[in-house]
């Protein structure tokens, strides 16, 4: 494995920019909770599809939609992963599958895809991430096994299949996502897929890159859209206005992981997916980045504002993505872009209650 010690000083250079940024703590209204669009009433659990790069922040996102799934606040239809993200192709697969059949949910359709990224995410992260993610989840050994069909696929036919609109959760690039679009009809966009979380995206602060392959870029990207901004261009300009709910960086600046929560989760914890967040966030190489201050609740934010409609708040702004030069990826605002709503800030102290409470069932 390249060492943490390399990993972490590129991450102190994240963090110079990040604290550069001044930053205030907010508190903001809760959004409304996950449901379909267009103030339809409410049939059930809404179904819900992941999609995620599975790297140490998709898995603990996947344990708290697994309790949600469990308690009837989601209905979880599919879980997809990106193979150009900062997860490992193939062992990302194998994780989500050993988490799936942990939580008692076996049966969940699993798939991975992708194109080949755009720009490269750093290698040294994905060898990081791996071996925290093995360590905790304890399936090292397990053999990798593809998904019988593409994820782009398996998105699509979940939403085609839906009598209730689908809403998709991307944590990750949104490489599947962008494919997925492309096998579905107009008409069964606007009528069966119903909201899009993103997490991505920076608008009114800095980017998050991070490591070996970034040099020549500007950090005003976060790290999902860089890796394949056409993607991401391609969706906020396809689904239908206003319906992405972009849970950008300026958001999840207020989320970060403490040493002082990671106690907490630890004491709390009395389920299996309480338990697994706290083992990964706690697996060598990930404490020290969490005292170097550069580590957030990136993913687990969106979801747990996605199941409770709580801790971010949003307003509609004209996206537009950059698509190449030293700025490839940043998400801004412009007069031709696609209006869509984006995150303005988040409640950290909240979002803290929110989710452990959610991993343990309550």
């Amino acid at each position: 494995m390249v060492g943490v010690r390399k990993l972490s000083s590129s991450m102190r250079v994240l963090t110079s920019a990040v604290l550069a940024l001044g930053l205030a703590g907010t508190t903001v209204t809760a959004a409304s909770a996950v449901g379909p669009p267009g103030g339809q009433p409410d049939r059930g659990p809404v179904p819900v599809v992941y999609d995620s790069d599975l790297d140490f922040d998709d898995a603990a996102t996947l344990l708290y939609l697994c309790q949600a799934d469990k308690r009837g606040l989601v209905d979880l239809r599919a879980v997809t992963v990106v193979n150009n993200g900062v997860g490992t192709p193939g062992r990302s697969l194998t994780h989500a599958r050993t988490i799936l059949t942990e939580c008692g949910l076996p049966d969940v359709p699993v798939a991975d895809g992708s194109a080949e990224w755009v720009n490269e995410p750093p290698p040294e992260a994905r060898e990081l991430f791996e071996e925290v993610l093995s360590g905790a989840l304890g399936d090292a050994e397990v053999p990798d096994r593809p998904g019988e069909v593409s994820a782009a696929e398996l998105i699509a036919t979940s939403v085609r299949a839906s009598r209730t609109p689908v809403t998709v959760l991307t944590t990750g690039p949104l490489s599947n996502l962008s494919a997925a679009l492309d096998r579905m009809s107009r008409r069964t966009v606007s009528d069966h897929l119903g909201r899009v979380v993103v997490m991505g995206g920076a608008f009114d602060v800095g980017g998050n890159l991070f490591g070996s392959t970034t040099e020549g870029f500007d950090n005003t990207q976060e790290v999902n859209m860089w890796i394949d901004p056409a993607a991401a261009d391609h969706v906020f300009a396809t689904v239908p206005r206003a319906r992405v709910r972009i849970v950008a960086l300026d958001a999840t600046n207020h989320a970060p992981i403490t040493p002082a929560y990671v106690e907490r989760l630890g004491a709390e914890a009395v389920t299996y997916e309480a338990r697994t967040v706290h083992a990964i966030v706690t697996q060598p190489g990930l404490p020290e980045l969490i005292d170097l201050g550069i580590m957030y609740w990136w993913d687990t934010l969106a979801a747990v504002s996605l199941v409770t409609g709580q801790g971010v708040d949003y307003r509609v702004r004209p996206v537009d993505v950059v698509l190449e030069g030293p700025s490839a990826g940043r998400t801004l605002e412009t007069s031709g872009g696609t209006p869509q709503q984006v995150s303005s800030t988040g409640d950290g102290a909240l979002f803290e209650d929110l989710f452990v409470a959610g991993l343990n069932g309550e």
